[in-house]
């Protein structure tokens, strides 16, 4: 099935081409911001989309017997430093970005 770019997709660049696409996942504020915090912790600051891509390779990573997943990381988490997302709990920062649009 045909996938296009909606609205609310956010940011969508002109050399997006989504006829190269097999499939499309939708991650919650929630798990993005949960695997961006670990991410964190254990490598380096990451951006909120950083953490959503993180989590999307997690699930397709548990479909798979074996394989080598590679991730493209696409921001840093310095536009993200006043936003709360990396303290308090996750419910607080996911009530602080709710709402925001980050392109």
């Amino acid at each position: 099935p045909a996938m296009t770019a909606k609205v609310n997709d956010g940011f969508v660049p002109p050399i997006f081409d989504e006829t190269v696409l097999d499939r499309k996942f939708l991650v919650s504020a929630s798990d993005s911001l949960r695997a961006t915090r670990e991410l964190t912790e254990r490598e380096a600051l990451a951006g909120i989309s950083s953490g959503a891509v993180i989590h999307v390779a997690r699930r397709v990573a548990a479909d798979l017997e074996r394989a080598d997943i590679v991730c493209l990381l696409p921001d840093g988490g310095w536009k993200y430093l006043s936003t709360g997302a990396y303290e308090g709990t996750l419910d607080d920062a996911e009530d602080a970005l709710d709402g925001q649009l980050w392109a």
